[in-house]
């Protein structure tokens, strides 16, 4: 049956009225048809189905539905091309399962299984990890083959933030504090700037900065656009929203020049990774690395909210291990000379009016020693006037008296 046939079933129509995103919507409508086939049955009669199985005390026909998504997941594990290679790798497999297990939540009738029930098996091929979690040098290698300020900042944001594709690919230019009341761009230059939201697929908080790096590539690429205030923050040359499929395209494709011996094991979700890998570098404690990717904060630590000075404190001593350009680097050190030189000064400043004040005081009592010395001066004089003039009368008396 064609998907669009599928989709006016009633409870089809009920399931995708529930969905938010289009994304969502349109890897299930790619997938769910795979079980109907299966089962060969609409999504009327199985919810139908579902609904009278539910009441029966037969504990296998309660779990009919939970059988066939198990028989229905052996069944994908077995598909094979014509080399004998299974054809579906685990994660889509489990992509297809909680496309049903979706179908059966949102009508209400959630499907139940015990520990492992559904776990897939991966494919030989997969059971050889092979994959590639981009070094900061090789992403500097990435960064400098963007040819537009919009792709730089768009790398910049996700490995330097952590945010997924999905998360960047839904920002919107009023999100950020860019513009003053006037609109002229009010951020200072060489800062991170701040910011949480709520992820796309979980609606958990995640609280993390944009780069001084990223925000300078974002402010050239809003100045190419005539600095506008509101809209989408990355879109296409058509104006469009900058999706998550033209994101990971338009990575794939700088990977596949630069590093094509390593374009098959691309994925743009490891940027993220490399992200984490900067925090566990930093020696970021586990409670702020959950907060800054937006994973739920085990216990009662998730009741207590985290100060933007802590994320910004966390985030500049892992900075150092993602920094990409350089951008505010001479500036940062001449501020810092800048202000030690000031420090010193001051230092000095103060010292020199220590030394001053000494000196104040000994000239003062240098005068005051003077004084002394010139009052007992004149009274030693007066003193010595006084024994000469009585020794001269005595002397003038005695004259006096011989003649």
């Amino acid at each position: 049956m064609a998907w669009e046939q599928i989709k006016e079933d009633e409870y089809v129509k009920n399931w995708f009225e529930q969905l938010k995103s289009e994304k969502t919507k349109q890897n299930y409508s790619e997938r769910f048809p795979k079980f109907l086939k299966f089962v060969n049955q609409t999504g009327t009669q199985i919810i139908v189905s579902r609904l009278n199985h539910l009441v029966t005390k037969d504990l296998k026909t309660r779990r009919y539905w939970e059988i066939q998504l198990v028989k229905f997941t052996r069944h994908l594990e077995s598909l094979v091309d014509s080399e004998g290679k299974r054809k579906l790798t685990k994660s889509s497999i489990k992509g297809i399962q909680t496309s049903v297990q979706s179908f059966f939540s949102k009508n209400g009738v959630k499907l139940q299984f015990s520990r492992g029930e559904l776990d897939v098996e991966p494919a030989k091929r997969e059971k050889v990890v092979n994959e590639w979690i981009p070094l900061n040098e090789q992403i500097r290698v990435i960064y400098r083959a963007s040819k537009t300020a919009r792709d730089r900042a768009i790398i910049l944001t996700l490995y330097q933030s952590g945010f997924s594709s999905i998360d960047v690919s839904n920002m919107n230019i009023e999100d950020f504090n860019f513009y003053d009341n006037n609109g002229n761009w009010q951020l200072e230059p060489f800062k991170d700037v701040y910011h949480a939201r709520l992820r796309e697929k979980t609606n958990i908080k995640q609280q993390t900065c944009l780069s001084r790096e990223a925000i300078e590539d974002i402010r050239i690429m809003l100045q190419n656009r005539g600095y506008p205030q509101k809209g989408f923050l990355f879109i296409s040359q058509q104006n469009k929203q900058f999706s998550p499929r033209f994101i990971n395209e338009m990575l794939k494709a700088i990977v596949n020049k630069i590093y094509p011996e390593k374009s098959k094991l691309w994925k743009t979700k490891h940027l993220r990774d490399s992200f984490m890998n900067g925090l566990l570098q930093a020696s970021t404690t586990q409670e702020l690395k959950d907060a800054m990717v937006g994973h739920k904060r085990k216990g009662a630590r998730s009741s207590y909210g985290l100060t933007e000075e802590t994320i910004k404190s966390a985030y500049e001593r892992a900075f150092k291990f993602l920094t990409i350009n350089g951008v505010g680097s001479i500036t940062r050190k001449i501020e810092q000379v800048e202000k030690e030189t000031k420090q010193q000064f001051a230092h000095l400043g103060k010292i020199m009016s220590e030394q001053q004040a000494k000196l104040d005081e000994q000239e003062q009592r240098i005068q005051c020693l003077q004084e002394k010395m010139r009052e007992n001066f004149l009274k030693s004089s007066k003193t010595l006037q006084s024994m000469a003039d009585m020794l001269r009368r005595e002397y003038e008396q005695k004259l006096k008296q011989k003649q």
